[in-house]
């Protein structure tokens, strides 16, 4: 091969270079992953899906409304915009939670609008595979149970999914209003 063309030297080093190149190293089984948010309301420690959540804050300042039942709590100002915080807790439980300056906010999209789900603790991201999912949903309280409607099992802990998509489709949730 003439190498003293450039064009000719780039094809040679190039077949050399697929000649002795090593393949990639494969993987003989890939197993699909879910992805949650684990949280707690009141004693329940639950699972919600990534998809269903917009953003985890820390529970910012805010102005309390009035005329309002008491677990909607307020509206904050986050980032330029408003957003509407409701006691979770309050809300699914019917008592409010007792130390809400140390919860955190699970931000939701609810028909279009942020609004932030104040509660009790967040434990972060958890990955489980999918074949760990179960039917068998350990006992949550009775109010918390018709929004779980499957549970993650992981190292022998059973996770409960929540899902925000039912709560808002609870009708209770439009009647914020006294």
């Amino acid at each position: 091969m003439d190498t003293s063309d450039p064009f000719d030297l780039l094809l040679d080093i190039e077949r050399r270079c697929q000649a002795n190149a090593a393949g990639l190293p494969t993987l003989d089984k890939v197993e699909e992953e879910w992805v949650g948010v684990g949280f707690r309301i009141g004693e329940d420690r639950l699972i919600a899906p990534m998809y269903e959540i917009e953003e985890i804050l820390d529970l910012p300042e805010f102005t309390y409304v009035p005329g309002v039942k008491s677990w909607m709590v307020g509206v904050a100002n986050v980032r330029g915009g408003l957003l509407p915080l409701m006691d979770l807790r309050g809300f699914v439980l019917g008592e409010d939670m007792k130390q809400r300056k140390k919860g955190r906010v699970i931000v939701i999209d609810y028909k279009g609008f942020n609004t932030g789900l104040i509660v009790e603790e967040v434990y972060g991201m958890k990955h489980f595979l999918t074949k760990d999912q179960s039917g068998d949903i350990p006992e949550v309280h009775e109010n918390v149970s018709k929004y779980v409607d499957m549970a993650f099992n992981q190292e022998g802990d059973t996770w409960p999914v929540f899902s925000f998509q039912n709560m808002t489709q609870d009708e209770r949730l439009a009647e914020a209003s006294l």
